[in-house]
């Protein structure tokens, strides 16, 4: 038995090519006559291969120099392990003689200060992810010592050494680094960054200018459930008050800010934040949780609907007070997506808001997206229900956690034109969809996801085929289709399936021996993704199956036998 991962390797084609550069014919011939804006775009197209990129870095000076800037653009965006985090070592070789001594003096050894690196690296940084920076920071304190005492680097650290030196390696670190950079352009704040916030009293506001001049992206997460929470949300505040002097050019901004013990932000707090959201130009991408108390709640509807004109996507957790927020989506006439996660349950003074069901405004939004259980079915109903009802024949996408059977009949009624189709349903909501879903004449893309164990029969998988309509290519269920029932569905379904994708447990050759028949006879199927616990598959049979389809992907490790 032998365990494989058939995940597809990113830019396989680009790796297998740049090893030839390798060879000296080939960078005369072709590496060497590429000008710098061709060098530039492949370097740009290979930001997420690193091994692709090392081996531009070993072609030439020309390539070395273009490689470079792409490689330490953001290296802290995912989680460092191993020997990645030898980075600090080559970061910390930057800093000028006054930043080691200060290091030296607090007892943490160097083994060459006066080293310098070929490359200013931290100029060539364009992300930076302050929790993935702070939680490498502290596995690479640990794992070389940096001993007070000891001639051995591999010395371990007491848990008080341990946290004095990340924290003074933090607050070196982390602003040299923003400081450095020259074309900063996202940053990302997650949870309490020593001395990332600290930039507000070390540096002027000129140096703070120059910093975030050139910001596109700003994501802020915060969990404050210890004492300190008043001093974190007043640095909070400064921050994205001075951010609002320097930079109007933001794109993207994040928000998501958690207050313990039932607390709220004070409104003092809450201002400078909402005005940094109004202050920008062009705005596209918005992402917010609610954490201000009802005083400022026209601070932020007033925010959004200065973004009206350029506002592509909004993301909305634990919205209150939605008769504000519907005149102002109607404004909003380049927005795409509109989602909500958790919606907030209404106050009895808000009900006034259900009279916008009559409402004749026209909603331009494409995709609607809604992650909530909720408490109120009928109140989740109400708010989706609205929303449907105003962008009506807009509607291109849906994808709802949970659904109710009035929420589908107005997806009957109002969303012709639907193409992408996500929810979640039970026995009961499965029986009434299967109706409307022949009507969706022009649905391409449909996911069903079984919250409660359907039982499933003939008869109904029949029935469930035959309800699809002939316009869709892309099929992704959780069902726990037999072998049998797998073969009945395609049988009976009169759309000629271009994607299928199944999560079921314990999938074997009978399976892929439905696909391979399908396939033969069709001519349509050209991937196939599965999921599922205990999958065994022949290499015999699994052969097979890849000379008729063309993808064949899965989204775990499993055994061919």
């Amino acid at each position: 038995m032998k365990a494989h991962s058939f995940t597809n390797k990113p830019n396989e084609y680009c790796r297998h090519t740049l090893t030839k550069f390798n060879d000296i014919s080939m960078k005369d011939s072709f590496a060497s006559k590429l000008t710098y804006d061709c060098l530039e775009e492949i370097c740009k197209h290979l930001k997420n291969d690193k091994a692709s990129l090392f081996s531009c870095v070993l072609l030439n000076r020309s390539w070395c120099k273009m490689a470079i800037p792409v490689l330490w653009s953001r290296p802290f965006e995912n989680p460092m392990y191993g020997n990645n985090l030898n980075i600090f070592w080559i970061y910390i070789s930057c800093l000028s003689m006054n930043d080691k001594q200060r290091l030296e003096n607090k007892g943490i050894r160097l083994s060459n200060p006066s080293q310098r690196p070929l490359f200013d690296y931290p100029k060539y940084l364009r992300g930076f992810d302050c929790l993935n920076f702070q939680i490498a920071l502290n596995q690479w304190v640990g794992k070389t010592g940096l001993h007070f005492n000891s001639n051995n680097l591999m010395d371990k650290l007491s848990p008080t050494e341990l946290k004095f030196k990340t924290e003074l390696c933090n607050q070196i670190l982390g602003p040299y680094l923003l400081s450095h950079s020259k074309n900063l352009r996202h940053l990302k704040y997650d949870h309490d960054s020593t001395g990332i916030l600290n930039i507000l009293t070390t540096y002027s506001s000129n140096e703070f200018f120059q910093m975030f001049i050139k910001l596109e992206t700003l994501e802020f997460k915060d969990t404050i459930f210890h004492e300190n929470w008043v001093s974190r949300a007043e640095r909070i505040s400064q921050f994205a008050s001075k951010l609002s002097l320097c930079n109007r050019k933001l794109h993207n901004i994040s928000i998501a800010l958690e207050i313990g013990m039932k607390k709220q932000i004070q409104p003092k707090y809450c201002r400078p934040i909402l005005e940094l959201i109004k202050s920008q130009n062009s705005l596209k991408n918005l992402e917010i949780c609610e954490f201000w108390n009802s005083s400022c709640s026209n601070l932020f509807f007033d925010a959004l609907k200065s973004q009206s004109n350029s506002l592509t996507y909004l993301s909305l957790t634990r919205l209150s007070q939605y008769h504000l927020l519907l005149p102002v989506l109607c404004q909003c006439n380049n927005l795409v997506t509109l989602e909500f996660w958790t919606i907030k349950e209404h106050d009895e003074r808000d009900l006034d808001f259900a009279g916008l069901t009559c409402s004749k405004r026209q909603l331009s939004i494409k995709k609607f997206i809604c992650y909530d259980h909720g408490d109120d079915p009928d109140f989740l109903t109400l708010v989706r229900g609205i929303i449907i009802r105003m962008a009506n024949k807009n509607l291109r996408e849906l994808k709802f956690q949970n659904v109710t059977v009035e929420l589908l009949d107005l997806i009957h009624i109002y969303t012709s034109n639907i193409s992408n189709l996500y929810l979640t349903i039970d026995y009961s909501t499965l029986l009434h969809l299967l109706p409307i879903l022949s009507s969706l004449r022009n649905l391409e893309y449909l996911y069903l996801f079984e919250y409660k164990k359907i039982s499933l029969t003939f008869e109904l998988i029949v029935h469930m085929a035959k309800s699809i309509p002939k316009s869709l290519y892309y099929l992704d269920v959780t069902f726990q289709l037999t072998p049998v029932m797998l073969k009945i569905l395609l049988e009976n379904c009169p759309a000629r399936l271009n994607v299928l994708v199944l999560h079921i447990d314990g999938m074997d050759d009978k399976y892929l021996k439905v696909l391979i028949e399908y396939a033969e006879r069709y001519q349509s199927l050209d991937t196939f993704k599965f999921d599922g616990n205990n999958i065994k598959f022949s290499h015999e049979m699994y052969n097979k199956a890849e000379r008729v389809i063309s993808v064949i992907r899965n989204f775990r490790t499993f055994t061919l036998k």
